[in-house]
């Protein structure tokens, strides 16, 4: 049973849910071992009592509020409370699933950006907030919301709601995300009601989701994967949502797994690197009590898809009942509210084995058996109603594809960047590199983060692949990029985070081994590796490496090297 077309805003969706499904679980949150449920009863009030509370706050219709604020319905509530009142909600990092310099930066360059009325957080964590942010200027303050206000109200929730919410205009704001930064400074994308409504609409409609369904999320809420996935797609088609906090993820991975198996999940998201996480570190005790026969999508996106990612993890966790039609590799970007290309299990990813020389010059060979290969896997085909081309290319060989610059245009696209925000017209430049067959999207990374040496493309994904099972290496965490020196047309760096713990190789080994790896697996010859202790590489929210700024880290000397 797929949901019924929800127009209006996020919040009229909870208010019609409150009105006709009152009782039907809306949120069930985790912390440790203590699981709370609430009902679209209980949502409704709890974000009354917090739209009651934002006037006197200072917040007016338009003003923007920064949300500080955990992976639970404190989140969620405040969001809703804000979308209803005609309030931009603007989600933030937290300072837990953030380090403490990278937190504060970041905090602070939204802030500087979108002026908010106020910033909302915990109790817990407002005084690091007001230490982040120092002297800007936040008119309202920073505010904490009683956590057990939160968690305690709709205890004695009110009668249902009626019919007399405002109603505000499609292309109004309905919240501004800020992108997380694999490239230059985050941006915020203006994300309308009416893009919101499409977005939500065609993952409906491709995945057939509707309210027998059951979403599971690690990922933070002030992410778009987390916010769309976890919160506002479980409210346009009526399913219930669980909510973890992403520490406990990061934690152990098996975590995940084992809150799909308790909660019977149908749907959940994640970026690689969480899969290839769980193909690693799920032990075999862990792995024995873990049934995922439910979990029927499970979408790959934020990061390229890598296909050894992928057979990793459904050999490891078919004994527990994953379908391999289930891994849903997607494409898509804040700026899309979420997605712009998706596998479905019943249109499944599309494995190619293409010449890796030829893929270095930018063109699409198929491998010969036997011979040195590159296997890529498809990012899926175009959400209804959106358009993805592939320009800047020549025709290959044969008039077969060659990689190029993504462009897209659709009904889920965003209004713009914050402030001048104006509705694209035509079709949105990615800054991704990639090429289609068959109907699907391959993607290979980022304009921005593809090193070219000698007259060679070398893909950021090639590169975290060959060095994944380096000994003392932590997987998923290295960049490398040119360094002119002047001479012979520059040099190849590679920044690489160690493994902590007992048995890590010497770093003159390690650096070694790198080299070795790269050479042989992508003929890729490193001059110089530079390593360094865990959390040493800047990162984006959702984890990827940012090469950008590794290589002014670097330049500047400012790289914590071991």
């Amino acid at each position: 049973m797929t949901a019924e077309p929800q127009p209006g805003t996020a919040h009229d969706w909870l208010v019609r849910h409150a009105r006709h499904r009152p009782d039907a679980v809306a949120l069930t949150c985790l912390d440790g071992d203590a699981v709370r449920r609430l009902s679209y009863r209980q949502l409704h009030a709890l974000v009354a009592s917090v739209a009651a509370a934002l006037p006197a706050l200072g917040a007016r219709p338009g003003d923007r509020i920064v949300l500080v604020l955990p992976n639970d319905e404190s989140f969620a509530a405040v969001l809703l409370a804000a979308v209803g009142r005609g309030i931009v909600p603007v989600p933030a990092p937290t300072p837990a699933t953030t380090r403490t310099e990278a937190f504060g930066r970041r905090l602070r360059g939204i802030v500087a950006d979108c002026r908010p009325a106020l910033v909302l957080t915990t109790a817990s964590w407002r005084d690091a907030i007001r230490t982040a942010l120092g002297d800007l200027d936040v008119p309202g303050g920073v505010h904490s919301w009683p956590d057990r206000a939160v968690r305690d109200t709709g205890a004695h929730p009110p009668d249902a709601p009626g019919s007399d919410t405002p109603v505000f205009a499609p292309d109004a704001p309905a919240f501004l995300q800020y992108t997380s930064g694999s490239t230059g400074s985050p941006k915020g994308v203006v994300i309308s009601h009416r893009a919101l409504h499409a977005a939500c609409a065609q993952a409906a409609l491709v995945y057939g989701e509707g309210p027998e369904d059951v979403a599971v999320t690690w990922v933070p809420l002030h992410h778009d994967m987390g916010l769309v996935t976890g919160v506002l797609r479980p409210l346009y088609s009526g399913y219930a949502s669980v909510l973890m906090p992403p520490e406990a993820f990061a934690r152990r991975p098996g975590t995940w797994l084992s809150a799909i198996t308790a909660h019977g999940g149908t749907l959940s998201s994640a970026p690689d690197f969480a899969y290839a996480l769980c193909a690693r570190k799920v032990t075999d005790r862990e792995l024995a009590a873990l049934d995922l026969r439910t979990w029927r999508v499970a979408r790959s996106a934020g990061e390229v898809v890598r296909a050894t990612t992928a057979e990793r993890f459904t050999a490891r966790f078919s004994a527990a009942g994953f379908s391999p039609r289930s891994l849903c590799p997607s494409y898509g970007m804040a700026e899309a509210t979420l997605t712009v290309t998706t596998c479905t299990p019943s249109r499944p990813p599309v494995r190619l084995a293409v010449r890796t020389d030829a893929l270095r010059a930018g063109e699409v060979v198929p491998a010969a058996p036997g011979a040195p290969a590159t296997v890529l896997l498809s990012s899926g085909t175009p959400l209804p109603g959106t358009e993805v081309r592939v320009r800047d290319t020549a025709a290959g060989p044969d008039d077969g594809p060659r990689v190029g610059d993504v462009v897209i245009r659709g009904p889920q696209l965003f209004s713009g960047y914050w402030p001048a925000a104006d509705r694209p017209t035509g079709w949105h430049a990615t800054g991704d590199r990639g090429f289609t067959h068959d109907g699907h999207l391959f993607v290979v990374g980022r304009a921005d983060d593809v090193l070219v040496h000698h007259g060679r493309n070398f893909y950021p994904a090639d590169i975290l692949a060959a060095c994944e099972d380096v000994p003392g290496l932590r997987p998923g965490r290295c960049a490398a990029f040119g360094v002119e020196d002047g001479e012979s047309g520059g040099r190849v760096c590679l920044v690489a985070e160690v493994a902590d713990g007992p048995g890590t190789p010497p770093a003159i080994q390690v650096a070694a081994q790198v080299r070795r790896r790269l050479a042989v697996s992508v003929d890729l010859y490193v001059s110089e590796v530079v390593l360094l202790p865990r959390g040493g590489l800047p990162v984006t929210t959702s984890g990827k490496v940012r090469v950008g700024e590794t290589r002014r880290r670097l330049a500047r000397g400012t790289l914590p090297r071991l």
